[in-house]
C-alpha cells in the first residue's frame, strides 16, 4: 500500500489525497460537460430547439463547476509551485518531478487524461458551434425563398456576411 501522505521536499506539506481527489472531481466535471455537448449536439441535429434550450443552461451551469474546480486547481499548483522553489506559473505537468516516485505514474496518467478529456471538450464546443451556425444559415436560405423581398444579405462591421431581416422594417407606407 502506497502511502500518499508523504511529501518529497521539506517545504512542501499538503495531502497528496487531496491534490488526487480534486484532480478527480475535476475529471468527472469534465466527463459530465462532454456528455451535455453530445447531448447538445444530438439536439441540434435532430433540431429539437426546446431540448437545446435545457442543454445550454445545463452546460453553462457545467462550465462553471469546471471552471471553478479548474481554478481551485490552479490555485493548489501555484502553492506546490512555490513550495517547491519553482516558477509560480508552473504547470502540474511540469512539478510532478518533484512528486515522490511512487506517486508520479498515477498523477501523470490523471493529468494526461484531464488533458485529453479538454481537447475533446474543446472540439466538440467548436462542431457544436459550426452545427448551429449552418442550422441558421439554413434557416435563412428557407426563408430567402419562402419570401425573397423580406430577407436580404448585408455584411458586418467584420466584414462577415449577415443576415438583415426587412420584415420587421417599416415600409414607406408604414411610416407615413
Amino acid at each position: 500500500m502506497v502511502n500518499l501522505t508523504q511529501t518529497s521536499s521539506p517545504g512542501v506539506d499538503f495531502s497528496w489525497e487531496d491534490l488526487l481527489n480534486l484532480l478527480r472531481d475535476e475529471l468527472g466535471e469534465y466527463g459530465g460537460l462532454m456528455g451535455l455537448l453530445s447531448s447538445q449536439q444530438t439536439s441540434i441535429l435532430n433540431r429539437e430547439p426546446e431540448n437545446l434550450l435545457e442543454i445550454n443552461k445545463s452546460v453553462r451551469s457545467q462550465m462553471e463547476t469546471s471552471n471553478t474546480l479548474q481554478q481551485r486547481r490552479q490555485g493548489y499548483v501555484r502553492s506546490l509551485a512555490t513550495g517547491y522553489g519553482k516558477p509560480e506559473d508552473s504547470s502540474l505537468s511540469e512539478l510532478l518531478s518533484c512528486f515522490p516516485v511512487v506517486t508520479q505514474p498515477m498523477f501523470e496518467s490523471i493529468v494526461e487524461e484531464i488533458n485529453n478529456l479538454i481537447s475533446r471538450i474543446r472540439r466538440k464546443l467548436d462542431q457544436n458551434r459550426r452545427l448551429i451556425s449552418r442550422l441558421g444559415e439554413v434557416t435563412d436560405q428557407i426563408l430567402a425563398v419562402a419570401d425573397p423581398r423580406s430577407h436580404s444579405k448585408t455584411y458586418d462591421k467584420r466584414g462577415d456576411l449577415a443576415r438583415f431581416s426587412t420584415a420587421y422594417r417599416p415600409t414607406l407606407e408604414e411610416s407615413a
